[in-house]
């Protein structure tokens, strides 16, 4: 008898993800179809505050595709996801609405600190720290969450509008960018975790865990691991003076430059440095 297959679709700012799973008898999964596109859902919406149409097409389009392989994969419930960029967007619902016809399911917007509960319960299933004290932070395109974990609970959770789409949107206007438009970004990011980063470091957690592409991107540029063995760099470590000296390295060049680093991609390059900028701010 097959094993029960039940899939997610996490609409985020920069990019759609599905995942579908199945369980067995003992609750553990295994992983049947892992996808992601890349659409910038939430670069028109930080701009002028409403999904535009193009966008609006290729995230549904995207959507479409999705909606295919989990009927091919015999799902037998899916729960679909936005975030950052949808809880911002003035034409939400006429795109909830769309996507909803599209998987035949509805389409929920999660809270910010609903979103650091799942990204924190993913975590705990894929990677349990038993009784450490870990922060754990997922950088978005739109918003990051950052997660003070004790012995498997969240302690204290925030999420903040400082996604790499968002950043990037918002002061990043030069190729490479200038020193004021750096200047500026760094100072409102610092401003969103104020005080939260005071009350971590009192904490003295073990260890930072980061589950974003932002993070995957980082860690194998400071690895020197190629992105077509991004794989490879799950559970690796980068100390804080590599993500410090790899943001430095980055906000001086332009994208062409950016996109030679080894394991940055065509597409993350464009967006890198502001999420690079963040991960730097959370580990200092």
């Amino acid at each position: 008898m097959p094993l029960p297959r039940y899939g997610a679709i996490d609409i985020g700012s920069n990019s759609i993800r599905l995942l579908v799973s199945e369980i067995d008898e003992t609750g553990a999964t295994r992983d049947v179809v892992s996808s992601r596109q890349v659409v910038r859902l939430g670069a028109s919406v930080f701009r002028e505050g409403r999904v535009s149409d193009s966008a609006m097409t290729r995230a549904l389009d995207a959507l479409g595709v999705m909606a295919e392989e989990i009927r091919n994969h015999g799902v037998l419930g899916i729960r679909a996801v936005g975030t950052a960029a949808l809880r911002d967007a003035a034409n939400r619902e006429d795109f909830l609405g769309r996507a909803a016809g599209l998987l035949g399911a509805p389409v929920e917007t999660v809270s910010g600190l609903e979103e650091a509960r799942l990204v924190h319960l993913g975590v705990q299933a894929r990677w349990p720290q038993g009784k450490r004290k870990v922060v754990v932070a997922d950088i978005g395109g739109g918003s990051a969450e950052v997660i003070l974990s004790e012995s498997g609970h969240i302690a204290e959770a925030v999420s903040k509008p400082v996604g790499a789409v968002r950043l990037t949107e918002m002061f990043l206007k030069k190729d490479p960018p200038e020193a004021r438009e750096v200047a500026r970004m760094e100072k409102y990011v610092e401003e969103r975790f104020s005080g939260l980063m005071e009350r971590i470091k009192h904490a003295q957690p073990e260890r930072m865990i980061v589950t974003s592409a932002t993070g995957a991107v980082a860690v194998c540029a400071a690895n020197n691991i190629r992105r077509t063995r991004r794989d490879e760099a799950d559970k690796l470590a980068a100390t804080a003076r590599q993500i410090g000296n790899l943001y430095r390295s980055l906000v001086t060049q332009d994208v062409v430059g950016r996109r030679g680093v080894t394991g940055i991609g065509p597409r993350r390059a464009e967006i890198v440095v502001a999420g690079v900028a963040v991960l730097n701010d959370s580990y200092n």
